[in-house]
């Protein structure tokens, strides 16, 4: 189930908050704009590198996670995050 989902054209980028109820983990995805519209490939932060940066065991940790992305600077993100916008 997905609990938010934003789009951030200033990143270009789209998050959203995943319920998985198997594994009881709230995980943050986010996906490329093309043109300032969602490409629906999402993906967890840090996936493209081997590691589940943004996956979390609570609503608080998920939310906090997208208010980071949120504020954080469109280079830091890239950087931090290992975000692939391409």
């Amino acid at each position: 189930m997905v609990l938010l989902r934003e789009t951030l054209p200033d990143r270009g980028i789209a998050v959203r908050i995943v319920i998985d109820d198997v594994a009881d983990t709230y995980r943050v995805e986010y996906t490329p704009l093309s043109g300032g519209v969602v490409t629906d490939e999402w993906t967890v932060f840090g996936g493209s590198v081997g590691y589940d940066a943004s996956v979390f065991a609570t609503d608080t940790a998920a939310h906090a996670f997208v208010e980071r992305v949120r504020t954080t600077s469109h280079d830091d993100v890239l950087a931090e995050l290992a975000v692939d916008t391409e």
